[in-house]
């Protein structure tokens, strides 16, 4: 891997990490494109590239993490609550991950991440704030369950969780915040999945320099920052079915290239 090439993927975290069009997705077809073979070894930049990713929230969100973890008990309690479904899914990930990470399906999985975000554009309304107080556990639960869905490539993690906020209810911000305060523990958990999953299986790594996971690191940091400024706004301004858009054209040029003889 050069160091353009570092950039370039870390380009692709950054923007696709926030964007609800999925990053494992575009991160796989960034790496078979700039043919990268054998994926699996480069399993520790990826991890890196998302740890850029997650320190883009942390400078973003920042008041809001401060104020979840420090003061606003029943915000701390919904992130805990939709965190559980990732917990089951330590026991299947490796055969789910083995089973779909493809790139014949990843086309497959964009239409279901357009779906989502088609669903939860047309369909979400504004329940009454004593409505959503009643019901902040069950919502909770439920925007964690479809969080879980999104550990197939091409399924949008971002796209999953703010669509079901908004289906259930919540306002646009509401759940575009709470969407990337489940991002922290659920990428971070990922992450040390992922690494205690490497070092037990003690596979070799590719010759990759420290500067290259440099680059991919801050790349994915400076980009992400950008791009998770840029959806908020976008999101305020009702504008996210240019994703949907977006998730149908990458869908049917993924499907047709890796489906047809």
């Amino acid at each position: 891997m050069s160091t353009l090439e570092a950039i370039l993927l870390g380009i692709i975290q950054g923007l696709t990490e926030f964007f609800p069009i999925s990053s494992s997705g575009h991160l796989e077809l960034g790496q078979i494109f700039l043919g990268l073979t054998n994926l699996d070894h480069y399993v520790l930049f990826n991890l890196v590239c998302h740890l850029g990713t997650l320190l883009a929230v942390f400078f973003v969100f920042f008041e809001q993490i401060k104020q979840t973890f420090l003061s606003d008990r029943v915000r701390f309690a919904q992130v805990v609550l939709g965190t559980l479904p990732l917990f089951p899914l330590v026991l299947v990930i490796a055969p789910i991950k083995a089973l779909f990470d493809q790139p014949q399906y990843l086309g497959y999985c964009f239409f279901f991440t357009a779906f989502l975000l088609y669903m939860g554009i047309r369909m979400g309304e504004c329940t009454p704030s004593a409505i959503l107080k009643k019901r902040r556990w069950r919502d909770a639960l439920i925007i964690g369950t479809f969080q879980a869905v999104a550990i197939l490539p091409g399924v949008s993690r971002s796209g999953a969780t703010i669509s079901a906020g908004r289906l259930l209810g919540w306002k646009q911000e509401e759940a575009v915040t709470f969407s990337f305060l489940l991002a922290i523990p659920a990428i971070l958990g990922g992450v040390t999945l992922e690494l205690l999953q490497l070092l037990k299986s003690g596979a070799s790594l590719p010759p990759i320099a420290g500067m290259q996971y440099a680059a991919g690191f801050f790349t994915s940091l400076g980009v992400g920052y950008l791009a998770l400024q840029w959806l908020i706004q976008l999101a305020a301004k009702g504008r996210l079915i240019y994703f949907v858009w977006y998730c149908l054209f990458i869908g049917t040029a993924t499907a047709l290239y890796f489906n047809l003889p």
